[in-house]
């Protein structure tokens, strides 16, 4: 894939407020709250902008000092705001409370402004000034006109030729009552699939011997797909470990696991993990390079608060999952 295509990447979600309670308390009996600008696709344009590519954010804030703030956010990291849509309605959040190795979220993010205009946006227009698009099955779980936009993004940007990077990004609670079936169109129109061979048998409605038959299937199904990457985490005991799987259709590779060590804040690993991905296919990477880039920006991002990535290129290219940790002099 061509790094030097004219363009901007192009990545179309709901940008969200997360409001965190302190460390040790529950949401039940915190006095304050922590509050990071989120949301999957944003989290992806974050990393992709800091490691220097030109990213533009397709969303819906509202018109209010919540959405100046996360304008500003954006623009803070390098992410391009001109195509964001400003219109009345709310402000969708989440709320996140810390627990052992995990957390909990509860989402308020109906009738927000992006539920509400999602629609908005002329796709055809759209696509002759992209080079990439990125999207994630949030938007179908949204339901609504998130969801149809997502797949009227998703084809007039195959039909165009654009590489289509979609991430299933998978959130049980906004998918109960819905069928998942609304997920194949966007891999249909997919260079790029962020899924596990778990998602993938779920989306397929398959059970495969192991996770090399299923990475087999979606390939094999899904003519305009390329690549499929995915992270495992492993739990032993009060450690924690990641490996990142890249395959393509000429090459395939797993990293070894990486500790985690101490773990800040494990939300916005997986976009992070997807940011250097697509950074690695638009430079031309091979399976193994680009899975240990990925890896290697979802380990970074364990130890940093909020849900996006914050570092360089060189920072990125310097850290090694597997090393020590120690302090840099």
């Amino acid at each position: 894939m061509d790094d030097k295509a004219a363009g901007s990447i192009l990545c179309f979600g709901e940008v969200l407020l997360r409001l965190s309670a302190p460390v040790g308390r529950r949401l039940a009996n915190s006095s304050s709250l922590e509050v990071h600008v989120g949301g999957a696709e944003a989290n992806v344009a974050a990393v992709l902008a800091q490691l220097g590519h030109d990213v533009e954010m397709l969303s819906v804030l509202p018109q209010s000092g919540l959405g100046d703030l996360c304008l500003g956010e954006l623009r803070r990291v390098g992410v391009g705001t001109a195509k964001v849509r400003r219109s009345d309605g709310r402000m969708g959040i989440y709320f996140f409370e810390a627990a052992p190795g995990a957390g909990s979220v509860e989402y308020d993010r109906e009738q927000s402004a992006f539920a509400h205009n999602a629609d908005q946006f002329d796709w055809a227009a759209l696509a002759s000034v992209s080079r990439w698009f990125h999207l994630s099955g949030i938007n179908v779980a949204l339901g609504g006109k998130p969801a149809d936009a997502a797949r009227t993004a998703a084809e007039a940007m195959a039909e165009a030729g654009v590489p289509v990077s979609f991430d299933v990004n998978h959130r049980a609670s906004l998918w109960e009552g819905r069928s998942d079936k609304g997920i194949v169109p966007l891999i249909t129109a997919a260079t790029a699939l962020l899924a596990s061979p778990q998602d993938i048998s779920r989306i397929l409605q398959t059970e495969f011997a192991n996770g090399a038959l299923a990475v087999q299937a979606v390939l094999e199904r899904f003519e305009r797909l390329e690549v499929v990457a995915w992270t495992r985490r492993l739990n032993d005991g009060d450690r924690q470990s990641l490996s990142a799987s890249v395959v393509t259709r000429s090459e395939q590779h797993e990293t070894a696991p990486a500790p985690l060590g101490q773990v800040s804040d494990r939300i916005g690993s997986g976009d992070a993990f997807a940011g250097a991905i697509i950074d690695g296919l638009l430079r031309g990477q091979g399976a193994a390079e680009s899975a240990r880039q990925g890896l290697a920006a979802a380990v970074m991002k364990h130890a940093i608060a909020g849900d996006q990535w914050i570092g360089t290129r060189a920072e990125l290219e310097a850290f090694d999952p597997f090393g020590e940790s120690d302090v840099r002099r």
